[in-house]
């Protein structure tokens, strides 16, 4: 072989193995730095499906792209575990929160409503025994158990009150919280913008609930002077703002984190407008009072556009202000309170007559 020939051959041969020390340096390089870091972060993915979300903590290096997917994830995982701590800690204190309430239910039940009721019994035995020996006895003990009867009566109505009050259901948001501002002691100006009209059950109860979880909190908490408050009726949706120029406090940037030191006011707030497909904002700053701010989707059930008549209690019902429609026999019929309805919905033609009775008459 010719010195230049092998000189050739010398050459081609270090090419080959300089061009398969590159290979396999490339192929380890992607085997350590991209598809095992991936191995990696796909048996983490999995570990995060089954429950452990400590999982994707161990960091095991990979280009620059994976690493920061890891971290993304991460990051998600912190999230997803603080929202089910919070979320934990929330349905926690609902419940010891509906316990609560029960036990006082109870106790009112028991302590009020169930010894008036035999005070009332035993005056009314009392009267039997005495309506023919003593007749003015017996009247005196026979007016003092109307007195029980009656105040039994209106504390059975408070407690009612406090569980759901009627005036919502019968009158609307609007008139709801007017008495509600009625009972609290700090003054409150309330402002009612766009044409005002009668919402879905969901949305009258949440709005009204925020309300009285707002004032609650202006004067347990900010220890206002006065507050504004403001339902503004836009055609696509309901805004709500409450106002206060009390203490104000430092709003953290994810409010559920209210949670984490025991308020769970705002928390409550918050799921009740996003059931709703609504927004709740918050802004505050200490010794510079709070604003609360609710927008919700308006989703209206059909309305009166006239005056109306209910056909259970004929009752006049104004444009707009409707509790609730059915429409029976290619007619719509529109009710003022869900006790109507109810009546209506068992009975139709029992007052379909009378309600077309009172039409001719009119």
């Amino acid at each position: 072989m010719m010195p230049h020939d092998m000189c050739c051959t010398t050459y081609f041969w270090e090419l080959c193995c300089l061009t398969l020390s590159l290979l396999i340096a490339s192929n380890l390089w992607m085997f350590f730095r991209v598809l095992r870091p991936i191995q990696q972060l796909s048996k983490q993915a999995n570990e995060i499906t089954r429950g452990n979300f400590v999982a994707i903590d161990e960091s095991y290096g990979g280009i620059g792209e994976i690493q920061s997917l890891r971290r993304s994830m991460a990051s998600m995982v912190r999230h997803v575990r603080r929202s089910q701590t919070q979320s934990i800690r929330y349905a926690d204190n609902l419940t010891e929160g509906q316990e609560a309430e029960r036990l006082r239910i109870a106790r009112e039940l028991h302590d009020d409503t169930i010894q008036s009721l035999v005070a009332i019994s035993q005056s009314i035995d009392m009267t039997k025994a005495w309506v023919a020996s003593m007749p003015d006895q017996a009247m005196e003990m026979l007016q003092l158990a109307r007195e029980q009867s009656v105040e039994t009566v209106n504390n059975l109505r408070r407690l009612i009150e406090d569980l759901r009050p009627p005036a919502l259901e019968e009158l609307g948001l609007i008139p709801a919280v007017q008495m509600q501002v009625e009972q609290c002691a700090i003054p409150t100006k309330i402002t009612v913008k766009g044409k005002q009209r009668r919402l879905d059950e969901n949305r009258e109860l949440a709005l009204f609930r925020i309300v009285q979880e707002g004032l609650t909190n202006a004067k347990r908490h900010a220890h206002a002077s006065q507050i504004e408050l403001v339902v503004d009726y836009q055609p696509e949706r309901i805004m709500l703002m409450i106002q206060d120029d009390g203490q104000g406090f430092d709003v953290p940037e994810y409010l559920p984190d209210l949670a984490d030191h025991g308020h769970y006011g705002l928390m409550g707030m918050q799921e009740r407008v996003h059931q709703l497909g609504g927004t709740l904002s918050v802004d505050s700053n200490p010794r510079h009072g709070t604003t609360l701010s609710v927008h919700i989707p308006s989703e209206t059930s059909e309305q009166p556009q006239d005056t109306v008549r209910d056909p259970v209690c004929s009752a006049i019902i104004q444009p707009q202000q409707a509790y609730a429609s059915i429409t029976y026999g290619d007619e719509q019929h529109f009710f003022c309170c869900p006790v109507c309805q109810g009546a209506f919905q068992k009975e139709p033609q029992k007052y379909l007559s009378t309600s077309s009775t009172i039409r001719q008459a009119i």
